[in-house]
């Protein structure tokens, strides 16, 4: 018998309930809409609406809810790499848009460069399990009126594999973004997509114009969506998990009806952010359990509802590479993961996502790299469990280390082998000069860089993204 390991954090009966209270929300409370024309398409397909609030049908949820993919394949323009995503398989992408970074010489926390970024993506081309590089630094010295537009060109030329382009908040830059991927990946991103996006709503219940404008240039355009509803535990939701939870599915059922009606053919990731905050400095940190639960219920929802799911993840509070970034990666990664997330995100962050190095992104991806073996489908059977090689050890006297089972199981991978973790004895630490992993990380990063090849990119098509670029300067930095 095949067993899948599959984390159930509440029954589908609860699952099921928690579903109608999001709904509920949106139908007894309602969602901000600014736009008057986004209140009035929302209007025409069943909503009613009070001044600036709009209370959603059932009709619509339930027309948006069918109309869900499920799956989608990614294609990077430039390598042909492809990643195919469905419900029920894991991937990974990095979190974006770090402030800081932690300086590979000194260890200190300093602005992001656009040189930074540039390293970040050479790293994450070389890791295996680091599935979709996303815009991990904001680079200071950017003006911020194309900082995202200059982070999505930048992880275009050097990414090896399909990426996920940063958070998007600015419509003049969605407008130019969405530009670039008909440039690199052609006219139909909705059936050949080479990444994807994230937009986020505001918490609570509230769709800015600017946010609904963004949406239109990068829904038409049909470029893979998740929705980032980020609200936050008793600052901008309630206090409590299924609170948070069932407050950031009604944003995100309200966000997903808006793309329907701008394009019933565009794939939306379902990109639950709960965040819960230290209520006695009322700062947000990202290293609590209660991330990781929130998201593993996250998870279940968009499972229930048809979506492909994305959330957190590989995150700490903690602001160094340590015990701490260690044990609150782990159970936030792991516990989404085995409840089945598409995507995993906090890739190569500390500080609750304001800090990112070079050092960790090489210590995720062994981290991922264990939570990944965590979910490996295992059978049961004679033949798995060894019985055949037992009896010739107990009435042959041979040994374990002879048998056909054990050199088959040690070439299939039965047994994790880390890529960086120290896996041996004490003596041989002593050897190997009682090195710190975080040492070996580092150095790890730079020998990924210098093996790491710039992908080339037609000359055509980078004529059109200097073209594109230069006009975008001339139209935002006024």
């Amino acid at each position: 018998m095949s067993y899948i390991p599959r984390l159930n954090y509440v029954s589908n009966e609860e699952i099921a309930k928690l579903h109608q209270y999001g709904v509920d929300i949106l139908k007894k409370l309602g969602m901000r809409v600014e736009d008057p024309a986004v209140r009035d398409m929302l209007c025409e397909h069943g909503c009613t609406q009070k001044d600036d609030r709009v209370y959603f049908s059932d009709s619509l949820i339930e027309e948006m809810l069918k109309a869900q993919k499920g799956k989608v394949t990614m294609t990077s323009p430039v390598t042909g790499m492809k990643k195919e995503m469905e419900i029920g398989k894991t991937f990974v992408h990095s979190t974006g848009g770090a402030p800081w970074i932690a300086d590979m010489k000194t260890g200190k926390r300093r602005n992001g460069l656009l040189s930074d970024l540039i390293d970040t993506v050479r790293v994450m081309n070389q890791l295996p399990e680091l599935d979709l590089p996303c815009a991990l630094i904001y680079p200071s010295e950017v003006p911020s009126e194309i900082t995202q537009l200059q982070q999505t060109a930048t992880m275009l030329q050097y990414s090896h594999k399909p990426i996920y382009g940063p958070g998007i908040s600015i419509a003049s830059n969605a407008k130019y973004i969405a530009e670039l991927f008909k440039i690199y990946g052609g006219e139909d991103q909705t059936h050949n997509p080479m990444g994807m996006v994230g937009i986020s709503p505001e918490s609570p219940l509230f769709l800015p114009k600017e946010i609904t404008d963004t949406m239109g240039y990068i829904i038409r355009a049909g470029i893979p969506t998740s929705i980032l509803s980020a609200p936050m535990g008793g600052l901008t939701s309630p206090l409590s998990v299924a609170g948070t939870v069932a407050q950031s599915h009604a944003e995100i059922l309200a966000f997903a009806c808006v793309a329907y009606l701008m394009n019933p053919e565009c794939v939306l990731f379902y990109g639950s952010r709960t965040f819960f905050a230290n209520m006695k400095n009322s700062q947000s940190i990202l290293g609590l359990p209660e991330t990781g639960i929130s998201s593993a219920l996250a998870v279940q929802l968009a499972n229930y509802c048809g979506f492909l799911s994305d959330v957190y993840g590989l995150s700490c509070t903690s602001c160094a590479m340590d015990e701490q970034a260690g044990y609150e990666k782990m159970i936030n990664a792991l516990l989404p993961g085995l409840a089945g997330a598409t995507l995993i995100t906090g890739f190569g962050s500390t500080a609750s996502v304001m800090c990112c190095s070079l050092s960790q992104l090489v210590l995720d991806n062994e981290m991922m790299a264990m939570i990944r073996k965590s979910q490996k489908p295992f059978t049961i059977n004679e033949e798995e469990l060894g019985i055949e090689a037992l009896g010739y050890v107990v009435n042959d006297n041979e040994t374990f280390l002879e048998q056909e089972h054990t050199i088959d199981h040690l070439y299939s991978g039965e047994i994790f082998q880390p890529s960086i973790g120290f896996d041996s004895v004490w003596a041989d630490w002593i050897k190997m000069g009682e090195t710190p992993l975080t040492e070996h990380a580092a150095d790890r990063a730079m020998e990924l860089i210098k093996n790491d090849e710039i992908p080339e990119v037609k000359p055509e098509i980078t004529a059109e993204v200097n073209k594109l670029m230069e006009a975008a300067k001339k139209d935002l930095l006024k």
